[in-house]
């Protein structure tokens, strides 16, 4: 009797302890494009947190954009509720360093296709943008 009710135990405990992965892993790839006020720049240094994670925040929030006397570190990103079938979107925040003045810009952004493009206004009103590819691997539905 006692073998049958450890067999039960591992059999359930199998059954029910194992986690099957979900989700996508996400990589970086490609160049980043970066846009302050009226100039656009496409060769731009980026130094990633990780090329690879579960989701934006684990492969973004850290990560650093610079160009020619501008310096953008991602701080945060919360995504909003996801639609079925409409891009996915959320907020982001950033700290912008132009010729050593620093600011928190507040931005939303939009991933669709594999092209993640966030934008948002500076304190000047100027338009600060900047995009870049994510491809979705490993995909595992639930």
């Amino acid at each position: 009797m006692k073998k049958i009710v450890l067999l039960m135990v591992m059999v359930l405990s199998l059954a029910f302890g194992v986690d099957k992965p979900t989700g996508c892993e996400l990589s970086q790839i490609g160049d980043v494009q970066l846009s302050v006020g009226e100039k656009t720049f496409s060769k731009v240094g980026y130094k990633a947190i990780a090329k690879s994670g579960k989701n934006f925040h684990a492969i973004l929030v850290g990560s650093t954009i610079s160009v020619k006397g501008v310096l953008l570190e991602i701080l945060d990103i919360k995504a909003d509720k996801r639609v079925r079938g409409k891009p996915r979107t959320g907020d982001i925040s950033v700290k912008l360093e132009i010729d050593k003045t620093t600011q928190k810009v507040a931005m939303k952004y939009s991933y669709d296709k594999g092209l993640f493009s966030a934008k948002g206004l500076q304190k000047n009103g100027e338009e600060l943008s900047f995009a870049l590819e994510i491809e979705a691997l490993l995909c595992h539905a639930k």
